[in-house]
């Protein structure tokens, strides 16, 4: 039977962030459906406010739920239900910790918190499941990929990975 160890990712305040973000989307809904009512011009942009968030406050709730883990082959990280990225550790190429820089084009990151596909300019598109948006990012390549992660005890992380990695 195969062990599983779960690493908890660094610290973080990037849940306040986008709860900030959630509870001015709801009140901004709120307001205006309590003002305007259901009916009228702007009920579209009432329903697009309040679904957006609800979708942050989501985010918001299953920071928590953030972590790593490493089960025989397998490196799992996941975000709550929402985000779970599944890497073959055979086909791992490399592990560095590295500062990424931020480029113009839009994605999810904020202080605190870089989740989905995120752009970089210097490495490209990078699936990222991290307590940062670009300092102190652990990137991890394959052929066809790249991760991003922030685990606390990076140390202890990077030398289970690597133990999973021998032959």
């Amino acid at each position: 039977m195969t062990s599983k160890k779960i690493f908890k990712p660094r610290p973080s305040t990037g849940w306040m962030w986008v709860g900030g973000i959630a509870l001015v989307l709801l009140g901004t809904g709120a307001g205006l459906l309590l003002t305007l009512g259901p009916k009228g011009p702007f009920t579209i942009t009432i329903l697009l406010t309040l679904v957006m968030g609800l979708g942050f406050l989501l985010l918001a709730v299953c920071f928590p739920a953030m972590r790593y883990e490493i089960e025989g082959t397998r490196l799992i990280l996941t975000y709550g239900p929402l985000l779970r990225y599944t890497i073959d550790i055979g086909q791992i190429k490399s592990i560095r910790r590295r500062d990424l820089g931020l480029g113009l084009v839009s994605s999810f990151r904020f202080p605190g918190l870089a989740i989905f596909n995120v752009p970089y300019p210097e490495v490209g598109t990078v699936k990222m499941c991290a307590t940062a948006a670009s300092q102190g990012i652990l990137l991890i390549e394959t052929a066809s990929a790249k991760y991003g992660l922030t685990p606390a005890d990076e140390q202890r992380f990077v030398m289970e990975l690597q133990e999973q990695m021998r032959p």
